[in-house]
């Protein structure tokens, strides 16, 4: 018969491997479940709403791409950036061409599911794969986002669809060339097309980013 351990008797450091050698299995588990319900508190105590949400393909600096630029206009329009922080996605590169996007099959899956959330509300890309969105009408009209200075000025660079024929032309998009802002933050080099969800409820902020972006 095994003899009983005496617990009592035993040294502090005998004690501590005692403890550990027949309860370590739950002093794990309960760690790990203190460590994840700390987690969760923290981000629902620390989480704020994004102001925006901007997805962005084909970026100049890829996978390093951050939101750091919109700091500008947050100033601007005297956002606390802390209270309202825009979130940006730039990691994805699809090739420019349509046919060529099977290339990059992972990535194309991503953008498509991003935008089905209904969760995005500014669009920035280059080649075939933004025109076909523009084309299937996933952008509001611009007409309705923009001063009628600034539409003036961009008027012949806007970018027009029908949404597969289900209505007039209405300008969905505009093609930006040599921005100063997104240049010097790494967003993109020459042009890119601008465009903002349907989906989007944030007309005002939306709005906001506009004109700032097309003042640059």
């Amino acid at each position: 018969m095994e003899k009983k351990t005496n617990f009592k008797a035993l040294s502090s450091k005998a004690k501590v491997q005692y403890i550990w050698d027949y309860y370590k299995l739950r002093i794990l588990v309960i760690v790990l479940c203190t460590a994840a319900a700390i987690s969760l508190i923290h981000h629902y105590v620390t989480y704020r709403e994004p102001l925006l949400n901007v997805l962005m393909i084909n970026t100049t600096n890829g996978t390093m791409t951050t939101a750091d630029g919109f700091d500008e206009f947050l100033d601007a329009y005297g956002y606390d950036k802390e209270e309202y922080p825009v979130s940006l996605y730039g990691a994805l590169y699809i090739p420019e061409e349509k046919d060529a996007a099977v290339s990059a099959y992972q990535d194309y899956e991503i953008l498509a599911t991003m935008i089905a959330g209904g969760e995005e509300d500014i669009f920035f890309g280059r080649g075939d794969v933004f025109l076909a969105y523009a084309e299937q009408g996933a952008f509001t009209d611009l007409s309705d986002i923009l001063s009628e200075e600034t539409f003036e000025k961009y008027k012949d660079s806007m970018i027009y669809s029908t949404d597969d024929g289900e209505r007039d032309p209405y300008p969905c998009a505009v093609e930006i060339t040599d921005n100063e802002w997104l240049k010097k933050n790494g967003y993109y080099g020459g042009s890119c097309y601008f465009g903002i969800f349907f989906r989007s409820e944030k007309t005002e902020v939306t709005s906001q980013f506009a004109e700032f972006l097309l003042a640059q």
